[in-house]
């Protein structure tokens, strides 16, 4: 390997997009993020325009490239990763057809609701063993098709987020694998569409794309893209994955029984196994991984470091409006371990694992005169932290259906710069957990994609080897786990109580 090379790692997420530059080393470079807005639409309503990912992809590259870290004829490989499940329906000349929605429109739960009542949902669960969740292609394209039929029939193509973006760089139309199981349009031990789902759910295949490794070179950039950006015409960018996936390789997860947990809006607990693995009683979710012949089962809430953005934003009291996270969890520390009897149910967004419940809603209880709102904070993190323990039995579940062990956990996410996360979550667990150096999990993952596909490394094995680095390993502590697994009792039957 020359150490001349640089890697780009590009990732859309539901509110902005990032771009990373990295060496073979993975050492990140550079970085720029561009926020992605919603539509005007009606209140609540959740949808962005593809064009808007495109501009603000164009505009990121162009500060990485004008910075004094990455000279353009130094990129030597392109990678993508996005989130998953949202379409984009684009006409033949390229144009969007309508808005894509986002997994979290409120419209979504009703339209899943259709599908259910229509024998359509359990067929595709049975047919892929595979949970189809709210904010999943299914009900998305379903809402589509029913609400905007006009929009499907001007479609030529029905691309992902990230795959909408590699076509704009480079004008080839595909998708990969890891990805494409996660529309549920493809059957256990396939790698291609299943024309009965298409047909279930009443999808034109004709629109869907081709399907490619996720370490295959794509395509190169083209001499318009090159003009909108700053890269050089005929750069390679490889066909990427899936943005938990990419973070996975990111954080090293390439082997049987690698678990990573991200915490990021949500939290999304993914082991990796060498063979097709099903939970024995609950839908989780099934995907390919981007190493090859590999597997992810995912139990993923929505509840994550977004619910202590809403508490920090509308309901902690500080001399500072809105006080900052550092100053939220500097109260939250200095509380003792179960918050002093007050307990959070952290389902402010609904909830989709470890049950799946889109009514569900947030709530405190055990509120006493004296709680101050230290307390109420570290009750927010011990909420997530619960329900993250929660995921993780059901993980454990299908590791033990497949006589896998699960040595290695690891964190990385936004949520994990903070140590008091850390500790929690490693209490609620009664496992240790090993924090990641990088913050830049799911653009490292792209990147190194990008390596593999133009041969700087020979597998992804080779990949994380050469790039990520483990960083510090927090071990639980067995008093606290005590606590947390009575307090974990309580909270699952607070939740039965009020919902159920």
């Amino acid at each position: 390997m020359t150490t001349s090379k640089k890697l780009i790692g590009i990732d859309i997420g539901t509110s902005g997009l990032k771009v990373s530059a990295f060496d073979e080393a993975g050492t990140l470079l550079a970085q720029a993020y561009r926020p992605t807005e919603y539509l005007p639409l009606q209140a609540g309503h959740m949808e962005q325009s593809p064009e808007q990912w495109r501009d603000a992809m164009f505009s990121a590259l162009q500060e990485i490239l004008a910075g004094p870290s990455v000279a353009p004829d130094a990129v030597a490989g392109i990678g993508l990763c996005g989130f998953h499940h949202c379409p984009a329906f684009l006409q033949e000349d390229g144009r969007s057809s309508r808005p894509a929605i986002l997994m979290h429109d409120p419209r979504l739960p009703a339209s899943r609701d259709d599908l259910a009542a229509a024998g359509i949902l359990d067929a595709v669960e049975q047919r892929t063993q595979s949970m189809v969740s709210a904010g999943h292609f299914p009900p998305i394209f379903h809402y589509v098709l029913q609400h905007d039929a006009n929009a499907i029939a001007r479609t030529r193509w029905i691309l992902l987020a990230k795959d909408y973006l590699r076509f704009a760089l480079t004008g080839e139309v595909a998708t990969e694998i890891c990805d494409a199981t996660g529309t549920n349009l493809i059957e256990p031990g396939s790698a291609d569409w299943s024309e009965e789902l298409c047909r279930i759910l009443s999808v034109p295949i004709s629109a869907l794309p081709a399907i490619k490794s996720p370490t295959e070179v794509a395509g190169e950039v083209t001499r318009a893209a090159a003009k909108a950006t700053g890269l050089v015409a005929g750069t390679p960018v490889v066909y990427g994955g899936g943005d938990s996936h990419c973070a996975l390789l990111g954080m090293g997860c390439v082997e049987n029984g690698d678990t990573g947990l991200l915490l990021g809006t949500n939290s999304t607990l993914r082991t990796v196994f060498d063979a097709f693995v099903a939970h024995p009683e609950i839908k989780l979710w099934v995907q390919h991984h981007v190493v090859p012949e590999h597997y992810t089962v995912s139990a993923s809430s929505m509840a994550g470091a977004s619910v202590m953005n809403w508490f920090r934003q509308n309901l902690y009291v500080s001399d500072s409006q809105p006080p900052t996270f550092e100053e939220v969890e500097a109260d939250a520390a200095r509380i003792p371990v179960g918050s002093g009897g007050l307990v959070f149910l952290p389902y402010l967004y609904g909830e989709r694992c470890p049950f799946y419940d889109p009514q569900a809603s947030a709530a405190f209880a055990g509120i006493k005169h004296w709680h101050r709102p230290g307390h109420f904070a570290r009750s927010v993190i011990e909420g997530v932290a619960l329900n993250i323990a929660n995921c993780f039995a059901l993980i454990q579940d299908c590791a033990g259906v497949h006589n896998a062990r699960i040595d290695r956990l690891r964190f990385a996410g936004g949520g994990s710069r903070s140590s008091l996360w850390h500790q929690v979550i490693s209490d609620c667990l009664g496992r240790p957990i090993q924090v990641m150096n990088t913050t830049e999990a799911g653009t490292l993952g792209a990147a190194l994609l990008a390596g593999v596909g133009i041969g700087v490394y020979t597998d992804c094995r080779a990949a994380a080897a050469a790039a990520v680095t483990e960083g510090h390993t927090i071990e639980p502590i067995e008093e606290h786990h005590a606590v947390y697994a009575e307090l974990r009792e309580n909270t699952n039957e607070l939740y039965r109580r009020i919902h159920q």
